[in-house]
């Protein structure tokens, strides 16, 4: 997914280390790699753990309707449609900012019974969770990622924000937007797969999350937007900080094909701060083909072992682009 020359498929492993790394890994505290994943592909699941995906075919089924509310009133400070984006009419033409002058009737390609991140709540009496639902079209190359998903009582889904995401493209987010993820970028991408860390190679970054507390009031390339828990002191890394696994960490020879393939993932591509969240929590998918020596071999890895990358010698190559992802 996106073009080989997107940052997120780029190693990393030879840029320098950030000189406010030492003060970032004391900011987020000592702790030890945690899998957010699960082997439980039961949706109705307590253990129901990962952010999952739906590839759908855009041209062949009926694209649902949704509603940018949400109960969750705690949320309702800002309208969510000024950073949003969605498609209008039969030609499923991309509106963006989705607001409800420009698309009276949003629609994405919601197949019609989804997978959601937790499990489909239709019964909500508060809203608990991001559930994220992440929709790959096949046909298109196009991917929508919605968040905080309910089934409407009526009809249609009831959402509190959506973006859309051109895999071939190396343009990123408007300046300040946020998407499905708080730092602006796609979920998917940098997503945990079983099939991948099963095949030994694991070929771009991954998406992690800190304290919100412990994230600073900016954000840097390539994150396209910040949130206002933290504070601006810069012992605490920005939105979209990049971490990799130290050289000097040796993966055991006991880890497995899942566990190498993730570990040196980390090493040669890193991973980013996408979101509020836990502490060294490390996204997937959930899978039955996950094994759980990965999980408990992952776990073991302490956040010690890993530092922040500075990546300003990209933005000084000549060529760079801010609103683009690409690497000269």
């Amino acid at each position: 997914m996106l073009p080989a020359n997107h940052i997120f498929n780029t190693p990393i492993n030879a840029l320098p280390v950030d000189q406010n790394s030492a003060a970032y890994l004391t900011t987020i505290g000592t702790h030890n790699i945690h899998l957010d994943l699960g082997t439980s592909v039961d949706v109705t699941a307590a253990d129901y753990y990962g952010i999952p995906y739906n590839v759908v075919h855009g041209s062949s089924i009926t694209w649902g309707d949704a509603f940018f509310k949400t109960t969750d009133t705690a949320d309702l400070d800002w309208d969510p449609t000024t950073e949003a984006d969605c498609a209008v009419g039969s030609a499923h033409t991309l509106v963006s900012p989705c607001t409800a002058s420009a698309a009276p009737q949003p629609l994405f390609p919601i197949p019609s019974v989804p997978l959601v991140e937790g499990g489909i709540d239709t019964t909500p009496s508060q809203p608990y969770g991001d559930h994220h639902m992440l929709l790959l079209d096949a046909d298109t190359c196009r991917l929508w990622e919605l968040y905080h998903c309910y089934p409407d009582p009526k009809s249609g889904w009831d959402i509190f924000g959506s973006a859309e995401f051109d895999l071939r493209s190396n343009a990123l987010r408007p300046a300040g937007w946020t998407s499905a993820d708080a730092a602006g970028f796609p979920i998917l991408p940098l997503l945990l797969r079983a099939d991948e860390a099963s095949s030994g190679t694991i070929s771009h970054a991954l998406r992690f999350t800190i304290d919100s507390d412990h994230i600073r009031t900016s954000y840097i390339w390539p994150a396209r937007h910040l949130t206002g828990n933290g504070t601006a002191s810069q012992n605490l890394p920005p939105m979209g900080q990049l971490f990799r696994l130290k050289a000097s960490y040796a993966i055991p020879s006991t880890f497995n094909t899942q566990a190498r393939a993730i570990a040196q993932a980390m090493k040669t591509y890193g991973m980013y701060i996408a979101d509020g969240g836990s502490a060294m929590y490390v996204q997937g998918e959930p899978s039955a083909s996950w094994a759980s020596a990965t999980i408990s071999q992952m776990q073991s890895i302490s956040s010690s072992q890993f530092e922040a990358v500075d990546v300003t010698p990209i933005l000084g190559r000549a060529g760079f682009d801010p609103n683009s992802a690409a690497v000269p």
